[in-house]
């Protein structure tokens, strides 16, 4: 499905991402799918977000958006239970605009059992990764001050098989110094065996890495790049 490009719309943009360059303008809850039979039509390209069940999912989508309670934060790890959809639109200056759907898969546990690995994701979310046309790219996120773990492995070989890019996103990178986000950045590029540039540093708490800000950009550019491409043109995994 080619992607959706869509004429500006009046709307607020978002704090970390309002600044030259992509921007995100637009964020609002569309629905939650208890089953892949249940989600929107596929009208629209779709970024797709998970990550271990305590890594700050809602967190980040609220900051990326600028909306305090667009996604509900949980003090319990592993709650969402179902695919949730978010009806979104990015908009550059120069370049127009693109209209997508931020999709919340389910974190998964803690389990390094490959078995475990496996059902974790759950008939859902493996239905959805692998059947879903409309998805553009999944967005990993990675706890920066915790190892790499299987699952995280296991996600990006799923998505190597479909020839569909991923795109990590370290968070918490507050927590850490300068000299500290360089070295974790490309740890965490080599052990997962992908480029450095697919990898994010980024903070829900102050807004590092999820605008379009200097030369390395951030997540609202990461995401324009994979939006503004085809489907079947999109860069692979690794």
């Amino acid at each position: 499905m080619s992607t959706a490009q869509t004429k500006p719309a009046a709307t607020k943009a978002a704090g970390p991402a309002a600044a030259a360059g992509w921007r995100l303008i637009q964020a609002s809850f569309e629905k939650s799918a208890p089953k892949l039979r249940d989600a929107p039509p596929g009208d629209l390209p779709e970024i797709a977000v998970t990550g271990r069940s305590n890594v700050g999912k809602s967190s980040l989508l609220n900051a990326f958006a600028n909306q305090r309670g667009l996604a509900r934060v949980s003090r319990t790890p592993g709650r969402t239970q179902l695919l949730n959809f978010f009806r979104m639109q990015l908009r550059h200056p120069s370049h127009g605009s693109f209209e997508f759907r931020w999709v919340d898969l389910p974190g998964y546990g803690y389990s390094a059992t490959p078995q475990a690995v496996r059902a974790s994701f759950g008939p859902m979310i493996e239905g959805y990764l692998q059947g879903r046309t409309t998805l553009r790219g999944l967005v990993v996120l990675i706890d920066c001050r915790r190892e790499v773990s299987d699952h995280d492995h296991a996600l990006l070989e799923f998505m190597q098989a479909r020839d569909l890019p991923v795109l990590v996103c370290a968070t918490k990178a507050d927590k850490l110094s300068k000299h500290e986000r360089g070295l974790i950045s490309a740890g965490i590029a080599r052990t997962l065996k992908i480029r450095p540039r697919q990898v994010l540093l980024t903070s829900a708490d102050t807004g590092l890495g999820l605008g379009d800000i200097g030369r390395e950009g951030g997540l609202a550019r990461e995401l324009a790049d994979l939006l503004k491409q085809p489907a079947d043109e999109a860069p692979p995994a690794t």
